[in-house]
């Protein structure tokens, strides 16, 4: 399957939908439900990650007492802008589960057999 394109019929979904609908994206071609599958998840996840620590690790703390705030925020920028490009590049596309269905909640009050 071919990254970013819809299972069913496809379309290729705009890479900044795929990154802000993870959960749930409609189809523009057929208008099925889709989501972004586990695996690509994961290895967006994993490779932020390893960005961060590699970030963290190679960036000077600051001077002062906090100091050890500096490499923190390099990290969750390296994060924030790794991850997304990951999915960018690599979002593989599946079927959404369908929702399940609510069932009518039953009134305590009935009259019949109820509690005394």
């Amino acid at each position: 399957m071919a990254v970013r394109k819809c299972p069913h019929c496809l379309a290729v979904i705009p890479a900044p939908q795929v990154v802000a609908y993870t959960d749930g994206i409609d189809c523009p071609g057929c208008k099925a439900r889709l989501e972004v599958a586990t695996a690509s998840r994961f290895l967006a996840t994993a490779t932020g990650l390893l960005a961060a620590i590699v970030v963290w690790r190679l960036s000077p703390p600051g001077a002062g007492t906090y100091g050890w705030v500096l490499p923190v925020v390099y990290a969750i920028f390296a994060y924030s802008l790794i991850a997304p490009l990951m999915l960018m590049a690599f979002a593989d596309l599946r079927n959404r589960p369908p929702e399940p269905v609510a069932e009518p909640v039953h009134s305590a009050g009935s009259s019949h057999g109820g509690h005394h």
